[in-house]
């Protein structure tokens, strides 16, 4: 197995604080054959000093910097970059657990499988480490399953992190550069349209850690458009390409929309109003038969189709914004 190189991609912006934890964590990886790619997205604190530092003591770290592109721009520039034969993503302010690669790559080889995918452990700000999913659970999915679960909002294929990507099969994929809402999701989506055979274990191998000031409470902005962007792009190519899926559009649909209102909490700028009314009109025409994730979504959705949106909207304000 130690023949296998793994190429671990690490997009970099103004991480200082936390990209010791994040480096070390990679470099302790039981598994050796490993290269580290730290891509610098032109950041202004010293980020790009702390890589080079750890570049001159370790030869399997390279350092790329460039000027700021976004995370997608720089995920996709180590993607030209690599050259191992599996790929990883870790984003700068986690870190992954020591056997990470190794157990990854160990299911990705037993069950000859092109992606293995683990669990993401959450590490709160107080500390507190939170693993809903770890149940030491296994299933192995081939052919268009994957891309059904995606549609479906299966909790694994939300995020590129926690998993092992086998090069030969997901070469050509690249994240959607400009955006920065769900594009995890959707590049995820793209690898599933190939049709890979996926080995899902719900072992938690990543820390994900929930810093202060970067919770749900941030701003409201264009970019969480992104989100519906994602679902006009996905629905289109279910359409045309696997159109025995279609009927999976509408929980995607009722899904997205859904969240989008969620976070449209934040603002009551009349610019917004436009997507806020169709939003809900979708909602109001897809409730009954869409299949809810969670009780939350179940909850939610049953509010928007009986028109109770705007009281719920004051209700969430009043409670965490103040206005």
């Amino acid at each position: 197995m130690e023949d296998k190189k793994v190429s671990i991609i690490v997009p970099i912006y103004n991480s200082e604080a936390y990209l010791p934890l994040c480096i070390e964590s990679m470099i302790k990886q039981t598994y050796k054959n490993i290269e580290i790619l730290l891509i610098d997205d032109g950041s202004t604190d010293a980020s790009l000093d702390v890589c080079l530092q750890y570049a001159e003591a370790d030869e399997r770290i390279k350092v790329i910097h460039q000027e700021n592109g976004g995370v997608s721009s720089a995920r996709n520039n180590g993607l030209d970059h690599m050259t191992g034969e599996y790929f990883a993503f870790v984003d700068s302010d986690d870190e992954i657990k020591e056997n990470a690669i190794e157990f990854l790559l160990n299911d990705l080889l037993i069950y000859n499988a092109d992606m293995a995918s683990a669990v993401k452990s959450t590490v709160l700000p107080n500390g507190t480490i939170t693993s809903v999913y770890e149940d030491q659970s296994l299933n192995v999915y081939s052919g268009m399953e994957m891309l059904r679960l995606s549609l479906e909002g299966e909790r694994q294929t939300n995020s590129a992190c926690a998993k092992l990507f086998k090069h030969s099969v997901f070469h050509a994929v690249r994240f959607a550069e400009g955006r920065s809402i769900n594009e995890d999701g959707f590049f995820l989506f793209e690898c599933y349209t190939l049709q890979p055979t996926v080995v899902q274990h719900n072992v938690s191998v990543y820390l994900y850690y929930v810093r202060s000031g970067s919770s749900s409470r941030n701003a409201f902005s264009d970019k969480y458009f992104d989100m519906l962007y994602f679902c006009e792009r996905k629905k289109e190519i279910v359409q045309k390409n696997y159109p025995e899926l279609s009927d999976h559009l509408i929980t995607m649909e009722v899904s997205a929309h859904l969240f989008f209102l969620e976070i449209l909490c934040r603002t009551t700028e009349a610019k917004y109003k436009p997507q806020q009314k169709a939003s809900i009109k979708l909602v109001k025409k897809y409730y009954r038969v869409f299949d809810c994730m969670n009780q939350h979504e179940r909850k939610m959705a049953w509010i928007v189709a009986h028109g109770g949106y705007p009281l719920y909207k004051k209700l969430i304000r009043l409670k965490y914004y103040r206005s």
